[in-house]
């Protein structure tokens, strides 16, 4: 029993050094991972969030733009105001065009949406264009108008819609 006594000491050591690489080793905390178990019901759901869901951060805004006074707005700090709609229309106007600016990652950045042709009564309506524009937090968006006419002041609503989306 002596000789037991004799290398107790260094077994003991092994099996304390076997055990701290089993911990540190990936292969052994997956393996203790999967050991835990999680029992979820539709009473008591994961609780999960949707973290910057278009539909809890929706946006839109109606506008009035003409040739002489473009419209300005500012983002709010903190967010970036992705815009992915835009619709219009005029009334009596020479208007040919809507510009939208941004400022997207520091830089300008826009979009032409043209009017479409002359309706009766002069009605025109802004050619539906797949838009996808991002304004950067805090930074200010413009609509102008462009017009063969700079006198026009005809009626012109644009209507823009989007969502925010935090910037952390």
């Amino acid at each position: 029993m002596s000789k037991l006594r004799a290398i107790r000491p260094y077994v003991m050591g092994a099996l304390g050094f076997a055990a701290v690489i089993a911990i540190v080793s990936p292969d052994a905390r997956s393996a203790a991972a999967a050991l835990v178990f999680v029992t979820n019901t539709s009473a008591n759901p994961v609780p999960t969030k949707a973290a910057d869901n278009p539909a809890l951060s929706a946006w839109g805004v109606r506008v009035y733009p003409n040739v002489r006074a473009p419209v300005l707005f500012t983002v709010p700090a903190g967010k970036y105001l992705v815009i992915n709609d835009v619709s219009g229309f005029t009334n009596g106007s020479t208007a040919y065009d809507v510009e939208i600016g941004v400022t997207t990652n520091g830089g300008g950045s826009g979009k032409l949406i043209p009017f479409g042709p002359r309706g009766i009564g002069g009605w025109a309506y802004l050619v539906n264009t797949n838009t996808f524009l991002v304004a950067d937090p805090g930074s200010t968006v413009a609509i102008l108008i462009e017009d063969t006419d700079f006198n026009d002041g005809a009626g012109i609503n644009v209507d823009l819609h989007g969502y925010y989306v935090s910037q952390n």
